[in-house]
């Protein structure tokens, strides 16, 4: 069974937002408050079938703000009341009891429902609220419920999708822990042998009151007794713990704990269809994220949910499995999976790759290497008299032979992109010819800058020219065996730093720069 995909209305900061899965991993990413953990959110809430959780985290918090506003300031009429709703459309083996047609499509189709919408029975109530001078929304007027696309109603107890959410963001938090350990007893018994652990476990605390407490009882009063509590924080299901090599895992440190969880999930793969993880890179060190990507690679049984703002993450794990979100247009989503297999096996082997940075960025600049990267908020000062943060530019260094795998990408999310590059003392083979599709202005979301001087080869000789008085200056005193432009050749990020350090209200922009930073700024 998996989430063949999902539908959202009126939750959290989605109007109406539907977004389809791959059987196998998906991975969500976005810059902040683009809403990737409230899809992971929707789809535990709706599986999990739990009022208690819903009513934990606040209807007020989960409808679309946007929403309410709207309905507050409008005429307020009853009939007009918003609803909200999550779908979980399901594919694979299915269950019996889960395919109908009560879903927002009106088809037949498998699946569930969370739905919050105004309870009928509570109508006169909710109007005098509504016309109220001083109105309030009436969500406690709302009623919640969990269906199957039959229509049969299901909860915590007889949920009919098993999931895990490992949300690394809460990791040391005594109730999340809580909840998983339960979660993972829930799947490894089945219903009877859980019944019968309980009962044994119940025996074992009457045993203990009877034997070891018994003696004691005589110290109290007369009709008063030691007892040992069995119900409620003290049950079974609250009292246990999970331990690696006789250790409890809440003995761990927070990033082990996040690989141990994960790894114990995967495990368990076989019986939980599906398993969400917020951020896993969260506390881990670069060793131990790739030996968790490892473990994700390996598992080939569970359907996968990440988030994350790690590239390592979503290049590993193929970036035609990256569902990219977007803050400014929360109901547009892009699957990557338009890439194709080389570019997405070229970004699984490419170290400091930036990709998601790349895809995420709305305005962005790519050069060859540490010393263009340096000056380049210099130059950025010197155009527009503000540094590239505050212009929203981001600049990436990319070794020049993969600026190609960059561009396939941009051609597609139409992100701006400006490539500043070397002409290698060819402008007309390395820079027209190499960059063919590119140089005429075939994308309106991509331009190749380079100098178009010969002699000006390279970044550092377009800025020894234009900068002649300032270079000599500061690299020839001393020197007898390298030129100032030879020194700045081999010694490029130093030269740069120091440029940067001395002249940076003065430097000199060559003119390709220029003319890139003034048109990605657009």
């Amino acid at each position: 069974m998996y989430i063949q995909k999902i539908k959202l209305h009126n939750y959290r900061r989605f109007k109406d937002l539907e977004i389809p899965f791959k059987e196998g991993r998906n991975v969500l990413v976005g810059d902040n408050e683009s809403g990737k953990s409230s899809i992971l959110e929707a789809i535990d809430l709706t599986a999990r079938g739990s009022r208690h959780r819903v009513e934990d985290i606040g209807l007020e918090t989960l409808f679309n703000v946007q929403v309410i506003r709207e309905f507050m300031e409008g005429e307020r009429q009853l009939a007009n009341l918003p609803e909200l709703f999550v779908e979980l459309y399901l594919g694979g083996i299915v269950e019996e009891g889960l395919d109908g047609n009560e879903n927002s499509e009106g088809r037949q189709a498998y699946g569930l429902r969370m739905l919050f919408e105004p309870d009928p029975l509570l109508s006169r109530q909710t109007l005098a609220v509504l016309q109220a001078e001083n109105a309030y929304f009436p969500f406690e007027f709302y009623t919640i419920s969990f269906m199957t696309f039959s229509g049969e109603s299901f909860n915590g107890y007889t949920k009919r999708v098993k999931t895990v959410f490992l949300d690394n963001s809460t990791i040391g938090n005594e109730h999340a822990l809580n909840e998983f350990i339960s979660t993972i007893y829930g799947v490894a018994l089945n219903q009877v042998e859980q019944l019968a652990t309980k009962h044994s476990y119940g025996n074992s605390k009457a045993g203990f009151k009877n034997t070891v407490l018994t003696p004691f009882n005589n110290k109290l009063p007369d009709g008063y007794s030691f007892a040992v509590k069995n119900t409620g924080k003290n049950c079974l299901e609250n009292d246990l713990t999970i331990e690696l090599d006789g250790v409890p895992i809440s003995e761990k440190g927070t990033g082990i704990q996040c690989m141990l969880k994960t790894q114990l999930a995967l495990k368990r793969s076989p019986d939980i269809p599906v398993i969400m993880i917020e951020e896993p890179e969260n506390h881990l060190s670069h060793l131990n994220m790739r030996k968790m990507i490892d473990d994700i690679e390996a598992n080939n049984e569970a359907q996968l949910f990440i988030s994350t703002h790690s590239d390592l993450i979503s290049t590993r794990l193929d970036l035609r499995n990256c569902i990219l979100m977007n803050s400014a247009t929360p109901e547009k989503t892009i699957s990557m999976d338009f890439i194709d297999d080389n570019t997405a096996k070229f970004f699984m082997k490419a170290p400091d790759n930036n990709m998601l940075q790349f895809v995420l960025a709305k305005k962005v600049i790519l050069v060859e290497g540490d010393a263009e990267f340096i000056l380049m908020d210099a130059f950025c000062q010197r155009v527009f008299g503000h540094p590239l943060n505050e212009l929203g530019i981001d600049v990436i260094a990319v070794d020049g032979k993969c600026f190609k795998r960059y561009l396939e990408i941009a051609k597609v999310l139409n992100n701006r992109v400006a490539v500043i590059t070397d002409n290698d003392g060819n402008y007309a083979e390395n820079i027209m010819s190499a960059y063919q599709g590119y140089m005429n202005n075939e994308f309106d979301n991509i331009r190749v800058y380079a100098d178009t001087n010969n002699q000006r080869f390279t970044f550092e000789v377009a800025v020894y020219a234009d900068n002649q008085a300032d270079c000599d200056a500061m690299f020839a005193g001393g020197r007898r065996t390298l030129t100032v432009q030879q020194y700045m050749l081999a010694n490029k990020a130093e030269a740069a730093y120091k440029l940067l350090s001395e002249k940076r209200e003065t430097i000199e922009t060559p003119q390709y720069i220029r003319e890139a930073l003034e048109w990605v700024n657009v």
